[in-house]
């Protein structure tokens, strides 16, 4: 099944349902489904053909979601960029891409100029506002779609569901990011796999308050319009924006990662809206402190609450723990349900496996292997790194987990070098190999660390050149210039020598520990 289909259709037998909702924007499925279409033929006569890349650098907003169908109807690739990211890290990304054209948002119209020097093979800048675009050399997305005639949305008859639809680029433990290769099965996949469990329908009025180009949220691009439910939209997060959205639009459904439930636990007048209409919130993207879920439980007795684990090469579901699940009570067992990621979705199979690929027995920890047709095609240009996870048909995701004994995973811990801060992917090399460049650093190793409000914070531990002075505000200035500013250390810890292994590999293992001293598991 190709991603148009689901709108497709939906134009057709429900053209005046209400489609999209974002401020003062307003559009059925019909105008909505016309919307595209008239953004696939500006795309097909800018140029873009069949399989090129086109970059996206947006906060929230009703066009992130006509791009996504309007790139991959067409045959091409759309590629959603974090817009969190250095201008460096944005221009590797788009080089390794090959992206042909990229739609910004005006808040990032300063980084262009970088870009456009970086990237030789951008040849479009379209700008995604109301108005007129900035500058002789910047087009306008509404301009696109003013000047293109009414046509009605079909797919292009060269595009497979096997093709890529999606390049969406994750932290690599070399240090690099990897596009990340989904296909239209893939994508559609996900949505079959999840929504009998989520309970998504026509009448599901979903708010994007997580970002977009986070897959965790992009998903729901895909599945909400399958159903032919309603898109709200808030341009970024901030409690009060979240429950005015869900006040203003009636919403009944959402997805946040923990840090968001925890600044809007904290807010002083989140019990001041009207948030009656919310039936159901998906939480995932990091792990949910103990006392966070239940405090959220207390407040929102009347609401759902469902926890999603997987990542984006998954595209991104792989388990859920569903509402019923969601039981405070003294028994220990229903305690202890909550720290778990749920039982596998429909559709999936998920195993934990030993170093030789062998199940381990249930409550044994081992990786996290998983199979079904949401896997990914593999990494963009770079077949050793596919070839490591992907074996024999199974992913293997790097995750450490185990199953009880009625089959509920938990996360016990990562075998991948990462860290997880705000629901954001923190590759511990990436920071390092930064930390590496200034002349006075010997010795680096980067870990995460417990946080009370992002569940980790990356801290470096540092062995400093002999006869230098440098200290720790020096360094994460360095840093910070260089790095995206979650990516940037919120520590640097220096010691005379770093704990290595006989062959003399640094065990960060032994590192992490220190930090992690009397909690239960080493992810918060």
């Amino acid at each position: 099944m190709i991603l148009t289909t689901g709108l497709m259709r939906n134009a057709i037998v429900m053209p005046e349902k209400e489609a999209i909702v974002d401020g003062d924007y307003r559009f059925t499925y019909a105008q909505f489904a016309g919307r595209v279409a008239k953004l696939k033929m500006s795309l097909a006569e800018a140029g873009i053909q069949r399989g090129d890349r086109v970059a996206v650098l947006m906060l929230n907003d009703f066009r992130y979601i006509e791009l996504l169908f309007g790139v991959t109807a067409l045959g091409a690739i759309l590629v959603p960029l974090n817009y969190r990211l250095a201008p460096e890290e944005l221009a590797f990304i788009l080089q390794d891409a090959g992206a042909k054209a990229l739609v910004v948002h005006r808040e990032f119209l300063k980084t262009l100029p970088y870009l456009r020097e970086q990237v030789p093979t951008l040849s479009h800048f379209v700008v995604a506002d109301e108005g007129p675009a900035d500058g002789e050399e910047l087009e306008s997305y509404e301009a696109w779609i003013a000047r293109a005639p009414d046509v009605p949305l079909c797919y292009s008859a060269d595009v497979h569901e096997d093709d890529v639809a999606g390049l969406f680029y994750t932290g690599g433990t070399t240090g690099r990011s990897k596009g990340v290769m989904l296909t239209h099965r893939n994508m559609v996949s996900n949505f079959y796999h999840t929504s009998v469990l989520t309970g998504v329908s026509q009448h599901s009025r979903y708010l994007h308050a997580a970002p977009m180009f986070h897959l965790a949220d992009g998903a729901s691009m895909v599945s909400i319009t399958i159903v032919g439910g309603t898109h709200c939209v808030i341009r970024s997060f901030t409690p009060k924006a979240l429950m005015q959205a869900i006040e203003a639009y009636k919403v009944t459904s959402t997805l946040l990662v923990p840090t968001m439930l925890g600044m809007v636990m904290n807010d002083p007048d989140f019990k001041k809206y009207d948030v009656s209409s919310l039936e159901r919130v998906t939480y995932g993207a990091a792990p949910m402190p103990l006392t966070l879920l239940k405090q959220v439980m207390r407040e929102f007795p009347g609401i759902q609450l469902v926890q999603g684990y997987g990542m984006t090469e998954a595209s991104p579901s792989l388990t859920q723990l569903t509402a019923e699940y969601h039981v405070v009570s003294e028994g220990e067992r229903d305690e202890r349900r909550l720290l778990s990621a749920g039982k596998p979705v429909l559709g999936v199979e998920v195993r934990v496996v030993d170093e030789k690929g062998q199940d381990v027995p249930i409550g044994q920890v081992g990786e996290v292997i998983a199979r079904g047709d949401n896997i990914m095609k593999g990494y963009w240009n770079l077949p050793e790194e596919t070839g490591a996870v992907l074996k024999n048909g199974w992913y293997y995701t790097g995750d450490m987990g185990k199953f009880d004994e009625d089959h509920f995973l938990y996360i016990v811990d990562r075998k991948k070098d990462m860290i997880i801060s705000g629901g954001e992917n923190i590759y511990c090399p990436e920071v390092e190999n930064i930390l590496y460049q200034h002349p006075d650093v010997m010795e680096v190793a980067v870990v995460g660390a417990p946080d009370e409000k992002w569940g980790e914070a990356v801290v470096a531990v540092v062995v400093k050149k002999a006869g230098s002075t440098l200290n720790e505000q020096e360094l994460i200035d360095f840093a910070r210039g260089k790095l995206a500013g979650y990516k940037t250390p919120k520590r640097i810890a220096f010691a005379s020598e770093l704990p290595k292994s006989g062959a003399g590999k640094i065990l960060k293992r032994h590192i992490r520990e220190g930090f992690w001293e009397g909690m239960s598991r080493q992810v918060n």
